[in-house]
């Protein structure tokens, strides 16, 4: 039996935009590069169709992902042998070896962009007495999880509680344009999806989680543009972690002169080859990441890019 490790990605586009389809140049070059060493082995990625405001309302996104995340850790339940079923088709078709595939449970990952890494960040916390739901809302991870989890977070929302046109600019990133200003795309449907007055609640502000509730086998990597209004928010999480205990679970990759979303433009978008060449350096050391966590091996992000501006670590 073929066992398949599994990514799970969750898109961008602040709850109410995007789609998996502007995942697919990721997402396939994780399913070809990660896995097993075994003949015809590799890797299951499931990007997340999660529903979307302002047709619906917080936290839609958080259980959907919930769902998906349960599928693949208890594939004996009905919805984890559809799940299965479904995948076993779309090998078969590759490798003509369908009722020989299942998922390795013990091998799992989750990946976000944006607002997705606020969804998948969510997934690996446990929060007390949430005032979403009014009662404890633990992680669909088993407290025992026997091996590392991996993380990795592209830019991700970790405080709700600003509208991007409330936050602070870091300097060189210019003034929004376009249809989304003049629409107020985003200032009038993000309310819709999250009221204000749900913003600061853990699942949907995760940076704000009490860091206890932070699985212990998650193990972080964040990926931060320079230019980019949700930098602060990395930033005050990163001291958090540092001062909670939890620094060493995490790396830091902080790339240069490219801006929030880059990852995600068409490469004829991007304004060069520095920053094509960024943005598939920083999918090989999310790729590299993901597979020396699963491997058990040390992991060190040094160097991946040039010019790299290092947060200063203690």
């Amino acid at each position: 039996m073929l066992r398949l490790p599994v990514l799970i990605d969750f898109h961008g586009g602040s709850f109410i935009l995007g789609s998996p389809q502007e995942q697919a140049p990721f997402c396939a070059q994780m399913a070809r590069e990660l896995g097993t060493s075994d003949p015809g082995g590799g890797c299951v990625v499931i990007s997340v169709d999660y529903r979307l405001g302002p047709y619906a309302q917080y936290p839609a996104a958080n259980e959907d992902a919930e769902d998906i995340l349960r599928a693949v850790l208890e594939p004996a339940t009905l919805p984890g042998r559809i799940l299965v079923d479904a995948i076993r088709q779309k090998v078969s078709k590759q490798l003509g070896r369908a009722d020989r595939v299942d998922l390795d449970t013990n091998r799992i990952a989750l990946s976000g962009f944006s607002s997705g890494g606020n969804i998948a960040l969510g997934l690996a916390f446990s929060i007390q007495d949430d005032p979403t739901i009014h009662r404890d809302w633990p992680s669909v991870i088993p407290q025992y999880y026997p091996r590392g989890i991996p993380l990795v977070l592209f830019y991700p929302s970790l405080d709700s509680r600003l509208l991007p046109d409330e936050r602070p600019r870091p300097p060189g990133l210019d003034p929004p344009t376009g249809f989304f200003t003049r629409l107020k795309i985003e200032s009038e449907l993000m309310p819709k999806y999250m009221p204000a007055w749900q913003r600061d609640h853990p699942r949907a502000s995760p940076g704000l989680a009490p860091l206890q509730g932070l699985h212990r086998q998650a193990r972080i990597m964040l990926v931060l543009p320079e230019l980019d209004s949700l930098s602060d928010q990395s930033m005050a999480w990163i001291e958090k972690l540092e001062q909670g205990g939890r620094g060493a679970d995490l790396e830091v990759l902080q790339v240069p002169g490219v801006m929030h979303g880059w990852t995600q433009f068409p490469d004829s978008w991007l304004k060069n080859d520095d920053d094509r060449a960024k943005k598939y350096m920083v999918f090989e050391a999310a790729r590299d990441f993901v597979q020396q966590m699963w491997n058990g091996s040390a992991v060190s992000l040094k160097g991946r890019v040039e010019a790299e501006a290092k947060l200063p670590r203690p």
